[in-house]
């Protein structure tokens, strides 16, 4: 199933949650309904992010999931992956290195995690055979995060979804988001990060069965590594690909300074948009987008005619006005490659967060938005 992540809205609590799903459900599909799509008469995949705070509210509220179950059902709607990276405010404020926080040597994301499965158990769609939450790669790189704590809670949290798992009849899954400067963030670090991970864990069978990767089409088209290849060493390694997550980054080719100027409308102060500048045959990498102008404008000559590409998701069906556009190749790539393979197939979900931050240009009505990438992806 094809979901959108409810992470596009500002909430915060479980009542704010609520009400956006029940204002937004309703004409997500109307407007499904007003473009002929495919998806009109299917169940709409909601790939539900809950924070921390709604997490707990929503246990703690008498009734309060057999009324979501009930409400999704009415208006023909399923949760089969719930977006567990943005612990705490997602939104309108600065967000960036925060998000990281807490990160796996904490009990907090531990715990966090664990309410978000036992959620899903009771909400997730009874055909699904499998249910996953994505979350953050482990930790931040700048917090140099201590590894066998980090090791320690995805140990015990592959026992937690053994047991769920068996409790429910459903395979349990929990995909690690690597995402630029994230703890690990590239094709090889992954990799890594796993081979180590399982030679921690007192049963690696565990680990296999019930961790594994959410793969950004963003995050590695800033990276430049093709999808063909990431995908297919995870495979390769017995990493299980529990999420593919649809997203659309920025690209600009730089001919002078008016384009760094064009670039500054993007820098919105709350989220980490990650930069890749590419220049002949060299390629840089920088923390934010602030960063990479000031190395821009410091020298312009290193610059004049490189490719850049910012985590900063636009709306998948985008066509910004040149020198910017979107990386579509790499999202056709990456159906490409999902199409062609054998194996269990990933949860699908489109997810531009960014729509509070979008120029105004961009911006089109959030309903019609969301409905318009889910369009986008099915009829590729």
């Amino acid at each position: 199933m094809l979901s959108y992540c409810t992470n596009i809205h500002p909430v915060e609590s479980w009542a704010e949650t609520r009400d956006a799903l029940h204002t937004h459900v309703p004409r997500i599909r109307r407007e499904l309904a007003e473009l002929n799509s495919p998806l009109k008469d299917r169940p709409l995949g909601v790939g539900l992010r809950l924070s921390a705070r709604a997490a707990g509210e929503l246990l703690e509220t008498p009734h309060a999931m057999e009324t979501l179950k009930s409400w999704l059902n009415d208006h023909g709607a399923r949760v089969e992956t719930m977006n567990g990276f943005p612990y705490g405010n997602f939104h309108g404020q600065r967000v960036k290195e925060h998000v990281f926080q807490p990160d796996w040597t904490t009990p907090e994301r531990f715990e966090y995690t664990c309410n978000l499965f036992r959620i899903l158990a009771r909400i997730g769609d009874e055909q699904a055979e499998r249910l996953t939450v994505s979350t953050l790669p482990a930790s931040h790189s700048w917090f140099h995060a201590d590894e066998e704590r980090i090791f320690a809670r995805l140990d015990a949290m592959s026992g937690f979804l053994d047991v769920l798992s068996r409790q429910t009849g459903r395979l349990m899954q929990l995909g690690l988001e690597p995402e630029p400067f994230g703890h690990f963030h590239d094709t090889e670090g992954a990799i890594r990060f796993f081979n180590d991970l399982r030679n921690h864990s007192r049963r690696p069978e565990l680990i296999e069965r019930h961790l594994g990767l959410t793969y950004d089409t963003c995050h590695f088209a800033i990276l430049r590594e093709e999808p063909e290849t990431t995908l297919a060493a995870w495979e390769e390694n017995k990493i299980a690909l529990c999420k593919v997550q649809f997203s659309n980054a920025l690209e600009c080719r730089i001919r002078g300074t008016e384009d760094l100027e064009r670039l500054l409308q993007f820098d919105d102060g709350v989220y980490f948009h990650q930069t890749s500048i590419r220049h002949q045959d060299h390629t840089m990498l920088f923390p934010d987008l602030p960063n990479a102008l000031a190395y821009g404008r410091d020298y312009p000559e290193e610059t004049r005619h490189s490719q850049w590409r910012i985590h900063y998701h636009i709306p998948l069906y985008a066509s910004p006005e040149p020198p910017l556009q979107g990386t579509e190749d790499f999202i056709l790539k990456t159906h490409d490659f999902l199409r062609s393979r054998s194996g269990p197939a990933p949860h699908l979900e489109v997810e531009t967060y960014t729509w509070s931050v979008l120029p105004e240009h961009m911006k089109i009505p959030l309903a019609a938005q969301i409905a318009r990438e889910l369009n986008y992806v099915e009829t590729l």
